[in-house]
């Protein structure tokens, strides 16, 4: 059981986001969904993406809560999961301008020592996302507290759906987590190209395992192409658009695309940039 809640705990720690700082609706990983894994994607593993200081952030997360457990003999039925934010800590340690929430009206939860709380029903998958725009640079170890309600099973089966309103708490204190990381670089510069200035900004979300959307910014229209290349060096996607004055955006479909890094290209006149991201097809 342990093990079981220890992985849940991943949930606090992820990824999401929108300038307007409105929750972004989350989704189901139908990869994750579809194997026998219990817990959270991604996993403590693989951690979480690096941001960027004023640059929207989103990490969308998978939540599978098992039905039941068994512990000496005994049969318990999973009522909830509660993430939250531990005592004496601000928000997590989130870095400045994230914060937790979720898209799923079933995961509301009364806000816990001055931050969102989720609570997560047993035996059931659900998403949730950490998002907004950073304001501040560093590297913050997030502060995660996890509390499971279990109910003992007498007879027959554990209730579909799970009665979150009931079963007592396993751990006295709660479980508080501190391995997850969340790194912000400084904001990305502009680069001067003649009279004109752009950027390329990190692919949202990241890792992935569908599609992800790279955008950048320019102060000119003319044709700008996005290239994505393997760990080869083959080019596996190139788009070219005609550019708008502002954010121009691109969307990158890595439905076959094998697991693992890959570099990704903006050549706008007479320039080129380049930045990494992280394909994750299980």
């Amino acid at each position: 059981m342990k093990k079981i809640y220890l992985t849940i705990i991943a949930v606090s720690a992820t990824i999401a986001s929108s300038f307007a700082q409105t929750v972004p609706t989350c989704s189901l990983n139908p990869t994750f969904i579809a194997s026998n894994k219990i817990g959270v994607f991604p996993d403590s593993a693989t951690n979480f993406v690096s941001g960027t200081v004023g640059v929207p952030y989103e990490q969308n997360l998978t939540v599978k809560v098992p039905k039941d457990t068994s512990s000496s003999g005994v049969t318990f039925c999973f009522n909830k999961f509660i993430i939250s934010t531990p005592t004496g800590i601000t928000n997590y340690n989130f870095p400045p301008g994230l914060t937790l929430g979720s898209s799923t009206s079933a995961l509301a939860n009364p806000n816990i020592n001055g931050a969102p709380a989720l609570m997560f029903p047993g035996g059931a998958n659900n998403c949730a996302s950490i998002y907004g725009t950073p304001t501040a640079a560093g590297v913050y170890t997030l502060q995660i507290s996890v509390q499971p309600y279990l109910t003992p099973l007498a007879f027959g089966s554990c209730p579909v759906p799970a009665n979150t309103g009931g079963g007592s708490s396993s751990i006295t204190p709660a479980q508080n987590l501190n391995y997850y990381i969340i790194t912000i670089l400084p904001a990305t510069g502009l680069q001067d190209i003649g009279k004109d200035k752009m950027a390329l900004y990190q692919n949202v979300p990241n890792p992935f395992s569908t599609t992800t959307d790279i955008k950048f910014y320019v102060e000119g229209e003319d044709n700008a192409t996005i290239t994505v290349y393997n760990a080869l060096g083959s080019v596996v996607s190139q788009q070219t658009i005609k550019t708008a004055v502002g954010e121009n955006k691109v969307t990158i479909n890595a439905t076959d695309l094998a697991s693992g890094t890959y570099i990704y290209t903006l050549k706008y006149k007479n320039a080129v940039t380049t930045k990494r991201m992280m394909v994750i097809n299980n």
